[in-house]
């Protein structure tokens, strides 16, 4: 592993430099990370995603133990509209993880949606009865998690939980134990109730 360089220059959102003899523009994205540099050349029509734009699975979006109240998947859902606002819908896309692929908005949609798909799944299970954290893994994936991905599926787990107390949806309470136990909000209840 080289060192790390003593300085270096800081990429920000809006930052344009030059590349090869081409003009690249930085547009962050967050969620997956606090600040994450995809690099977009619209002359190529060429985007260096990174891992915020994947083809075929979503970005991990995890709350970690250092920010335990974060919401990084509304981050996360912000970034991928930000992103169809800032690339044209045919570019190029170099993902971190499997192949090139074109049909940028169409495949954020897809993930913005499968998201959304989730935190309603996840808002049903959590109106039938309090849930811990591993509770609610079928509703997010929808496959038995094993040892090998518990941690990642935790913060993800995690992250689409605070999603939902952030939207005024859900709560969180602690028992004895320091356990968290997770439930739908009051009017959500009651919207169920109802229904």
């Amino acid at each position: 592993v080289s060192q790390l360089p003593d300085a270096y220059r800081r990429l920000e959102g809006g930052m344009e430099f030059d590349m090869a003899g081409q003009i690249w523009q930085v547009v962050v994205g967050n969620g997956h990370s606090p600040e994450h540099a995809c690099l977009y050349c619209p002359e190529l029509n060429v985007l260096i995603s990174g891992d915020q734009l994947l083809p075929k699975i979503s970005s991990n979006v995890s709350v970690f133990p250092t920010e335990p109240g974060a919401d990084p998947l509304k981050d996360w859902l912000d970034s991928c509209e930000k992103l169809k606002s800032s690339i044209a819908a045919d570019v190029l896309v170099l993902p971190a993880h499997n192949e090139p692929f074109t049909g940028a908005h169409d495949r954020l949609s897809h993930l913005i949606r499968g998201h959304e798909v989730a935190l309603k799944r996840l808002l049903q299970r959590l109106t039938q009865e309090p849930r811990r954290v591993v509770d609610i893994f079928p509703a997010i994936f929808g496959r038995k998690i094993g040892e090998d991905v518990l941690s990642m599926a935790t913060g993800e787990a995690i992250a689409h939980l605070n999603c939902l107390i952030a939207r005024g949806q859900a709560v969180v309470e602690a028992d004895d134990k320091g356990v968290n136990w997770y439930r739908a909000g009051l009017g959500e209840m009651l919207a169920e109730a109802d229904a």
